[in-house]
């Protein structure tokens, strides 16, 4: 499976791969991990349609408005990403 990166802020990006029955999601500053996270496809999908406005706590957190999910590193809103576009992200790794 080929992980997906997305660009945030720079020198910020966001890598989705596939970590046995989980989805680990990497932020990059500068093309080094700087704080990660694994989560089941099952509860991304259910932050995404509206269980909660939050997922995370701890160094790395997602905050959804309407129509896109702040990612947030270390306390520092790092950047944002499409609703849709971040549903479309996990299709690609499916479980």
């Amino acid at each position: 499976m080929i992980p997906v990166i997305h660009e945030l802020t720079s020198p910020f990006s966001i890598r989705i791969e596939s970590a046995n029955q989980r989805l680990r999601l990497v932020v990059l500053k500068d093309d080094c991990e700087f704080v990660c996270r694994k989560e089941s496809l099952k509860n991304l999908k259910g932050f995404l349609s509206g269980d909660t406005d939050s997922l995370f706590k701890g160094r790395l957190q997602l905050h959804r408005s309407a129509d896109e999910i702040l990612v947030e590193a270390k306390k520092e809103v790092i950047g944002k990403i499409n609703t849709e576009y971040f549903q479309r992200l996990l299709l690609v790794n499916p479980e």
